[in-house]
């Protein structure tokens, strides 16, 4: 059985933070510019606040590193049960969601991934400090992650409110 990865101390934490964080500014921007441009600005609008958010993110954490520049990540340190490694993605198109929907799922995942990662760390890091960061920065993903599915909710029932047709009764009335 391989041994997983954690971050040993709050440095190799905020590395792997601000490599996640950078990932979510990224995305949430462009797919704000795609909402945009398919006219989904509503949802535009809220990518775009939450871009900002990742900014004021990066931003602390680079803070909370310190003067010291944050640990350097290996590769092969990517393990976050992300699937994938970040460095890798920069080579990749990234997904370029349909509407609206397909772009608050893929965000929904990414951010699930994230807490997973911060949950792991919390639960498993042998320093007591960088336990209690990484709850923190759960706990901060949890409400990013509900603002995502309450959203998300909220378009699948648009969606399924405009798709569905009136079905007629026996009668020829209009059956809902």
């Amino acid at each position: 059985m391989g041994v997983r990865l954690l971050p040993l101390n709050v440095s190799e934490l905020c590395s792997h933070a601000l490599e996640l964080e950078r990932d979510c500014e990224q995305r949430f921007f462009d797919y704000a510019r795609h909402m945009h441009e398919i006219g989904a600005h509503g949802v535009a609008n809220v990518f775009e606040e939450m871009g900002q958010e990742s900014i004021a993110q990066i931003r602390a954490l680079e803070v909370a590193s310190g003067e010291r520049k944050p640990a350097e990540l290996s590769p092969w340190e990517y393990a976050w049960r992300l699937q994938y490694m970040p460095e890798g993605m920069e080579q990749r198109p990234r997904l370029v969601p349909l509407n609206a929907r397909e772009a608050l799922q893929l965000s929904v995942l990414a951010k699930r991934r994230a807490q997973d990662f911060f949950n792991d760390v919390a639960q498993n890091a042998r320093d007591v400090v960088v336990r209690s960061c990484a709850a923190e920065m759960s706990a901060g993903e949890q409400i990013q992650l509900k603002r995502l599915e309450r959203l998300l909710a909220s378009e699948i029932r648009a969606s399924a409110g405009a798709a569905q047709p009136a079905m007629a009764g026996e009668d020829g009335r209009k059956v809902s």
